[in-house]
């Protein structure tokens, strides 16, 4: 009897091990990771990656490194990207009226020789992003255009770099919280209808030895930030975190059509770019 029970416990662990090992998902030639239960992230029948975000949930992927460290390198990334939900006319639960400080904090980072985690279910905190470079944007997609920050708990989005990512204390949120960030500036909404698809542009560019400017393009438009300070950039990109903070009514994010390590086949530019030089306010129309 004994021997029957041991076998039997054993058999289950196997099967926990096995479960744990297939739970990531393989998409765009990369392994993507959950922060909470894997099963809220899958592949549908076309092959399309879908996040069913859940509050306080995280998304990390490791990339093939893309350089930064020459003027005029490129990190791209690249999708086509949807976001569907649905209205309920109550700002804190509606994905087009302004609540909290963005519906997904998105970072580009360095790893900057500290490895990668390898597993899902690690949440939200790791001392392996301690001394990751990079930036954060958060952003709300189908918040409208220009729309400004009402208070510190109803901004539409901002940018921010990473510099303190070697504190032990903040160190090991990557997107989480705003404590591993210091320099930001707003940004605003992208006018994104729920169950549209767009495509979704995060770019670095190094543009002069001691600059490199971070967009976001979404639904045709484009926010710019502007880093010229060297202390603290990344060298190059090789890691993303994609993080859901709000309870807004959001029933999945999909992308699709992605290619990560060169530029957007698409010769035309945004129709609206805008520039991110206010710590509070709306961002600046380019002409």
């Amino acid at each position: 009897m004994r021997s029957n029970v041991f076998t039997v416990v054993v058999m289950m662990l196997v099967c926990i091990i096995a479960s744990q090992g297939l739970a990531s998902v393989k998409f765009d030639g990369c392994t993507w990771y959950l922060s909470e239960d894997p099963s809220f992230l899958k592949l549908n029948e076309d092959n399309q990656l879908v996040w069913i975000p859940k509050l306080s949930c995280q998304l990390t992927v490791k990339f093939p490194a893309m350089d930064l460290s020459k003027v005029g390198d490129v990190a791209d990334v690249i999708y086509m990207f949807k976001a569907d939900g649905a209205k309920t006319g109550v700002p804190g639960t509606d994905p087009t009226l302004l609540s909290g400080t963005g519906d997904l904090r998105i970072g580009l980072f360095d790893s900057n020789g500290k490895g990668h985690i390898d597993k899902d279910g690690t949440g939200y905190r790791s001392d392996t992003w301690i001394g990751y470079l990079g930036y954060c944007a958060r952003v709300c997609p189908c918040l409208p255009v220009i729309i400004e920050r009402e208070h510190s708990d109803a901004i539409p989005g901002k940018f921010m770099k990473r510099t303190k990512a070697n504190s032990p204390d903040v160190g090991p949120s990557l997107v989480q919280k705003a404590g591993p960030y210091g320099k930001s500036r707003d940004l605003s909404g992208f006018g994104l209808k729920l169950g549209q698809w767009t495509k979704m542009i995060l770019r670095i560019e190094r543009t002069a030895p001691n600059t490199l400017v971070f967009s976001v393009t979404i639904n045709g438009t484009r926010y710019l930030y502007i880093d010229d300070e060297t202390n603290m950039q990344p060298k190059k990109i090789d890691a993303m975190a994609m993080y859901f903070p709000n309870p807004n009514n959001y029933t999945s994010f999909t992308f699709a059509g992605c290619h990560f390590t060169c530029r957007s086949s698409d010769p035309e530019e945004p129709g609206r770019t805008f520039v991110c030089n206010n710590k509070r306010g709306a961002p600046d129309p380019i002409k």
